[in-house]
């Protein structure tokens, strides 16, 4: 074990002990890599000339599958934000981390470690499938989809209900075709058994969502969108043709959730509340704030919540 690592992170860890009680399992992973990976080189050395962000994805990958615990996004910023105060610590010891300066704390981190792990792990650590170029490839082979094939055109629907309203994949399979009134381009979302939404859909869905149903060959279905053989789909059959070819294409994280937590994202940037995105979407609380914590990341919160109340708090006499 290399007792200079450990000595210097028992030594910070000590003063933020009380405040940060769970950063010792942190701090306990990036021991445990490093003595696996950078044992033979001395404290400096190893941050100065070695350990990079890539070393820091694998310490957390250790932190998260070593621990039952850490299976959310909030864990793996967590991790990353213990190694950021620690890398401050060792620069005002005349340390410098040159490789992680940055911040290790980013949005893209988080997406490339939470990717990787769902690679990994039995439980799945979901986040909204938001990457710039992923995004692009996906709008590219949507507009190749044969939209003379019923199937095809309702995968492309699919997927812009998604991205614009963050249903649930059970919200969308279980759409009935008398929700959809053609005649005025609503949708009715069917929140619970006591509440109900109707939606105006933007133009372009509600245009194609008339094509679609005059395509599909199936009239007397119950379902509003269906498979090519008119059965009711299933979560693996939402995005048939799109997820082939997502794989085709190495393009991770491409499922019925993730681009619906993608959705979800755009929700709450919307300014929607959790009581409101959760009734429209169908989606647990949970899972409503995992996506929330992951917007935060690249954001400085305290900065951000000061900025927001300043623009919202009218005082009296105002």
């Amino acid at each position: 074990m290399n007792q200079t690592l450990k000595q210097a992170l028992d030594n910070y860890y000590m003063t933020i002990k009380e405040n940060r009680p769970n950063y010792r399992t942190c701090y306990n992973s990036l021991l445990e890599y490093c003595d696996l990976n950078y044992s033979q080189y001395s404290l400096n050395e190893m941050f100065e000339k070695h350990i990079n962000i890539w070393d820091i994805k694998q310490a957390c990958k250790l932190y998260v599958e070593s621990s039952k615990k850490a299976t959310s996004i909030e864990a793996v910023q967590r991790f990353l934000t213990a190694v950021d105060y620690f890398c401050k610590y060792l620069k005002e010891n005349n340390i410098r981390c040159e490789k992680l300066e940055g911040g290790c704390r980013k949005k893209k981190t988080v997406h490339d470690i939470c990717v990787s792990l769902n690679n990994e792990l039995e439980q799945k650590i979901y986040l909204p499938f938001d990457g710039e170029e992923e995004l692009k490839i996906v709008e590219s082979q949507i507009a190749l989809l044969n939209r003379q094939n019923f199937y095809q055109l309702g995968q492309s629907i699919i997927y812009r209900l998604l991205t614009t309203y963050g249903f649930k994949e059970k919200v969308v399979i279980n759409f009935k075709l008398r929700d959809f009134d053609d005649q005025t381009g609503k949708l009715m979302v069917c929140c619970n058994e006591e509440n109900s939404i109707n939606i105006d859909l933007p133009e372009e869905i509600y245009r194609d969502l008339v094509i679609y149903c005059n395509l599909n060959k199936y009239q007397e279905r119950e379902y509003l969108f269906t498979k090519s053989n008119g059965t009711c789909l299933t979560p693996d059959s939402m995005f048939g043709t799109l997820k082939t070819r997502m794989k085709k294409m190495d393009v991770a994280n491409f499922t019925p959730t993730s681009v619906a937590l993608y959705g979800v994202a755009n929700l709450v940037e919307e300014g929607l509340t959790l009581a409101e995105i959760k009734l429209l979407t169908g989606f647990e609380t949970q899972k409503i704030d995992d996506v929330a914590q992951y917007l935060l990341t690249d954001e400085d919160a305290e900065e951000l919540i000061n900025r927001k109340i300043r623009g919202g708090v009218k005082w009296q006499g105002q």
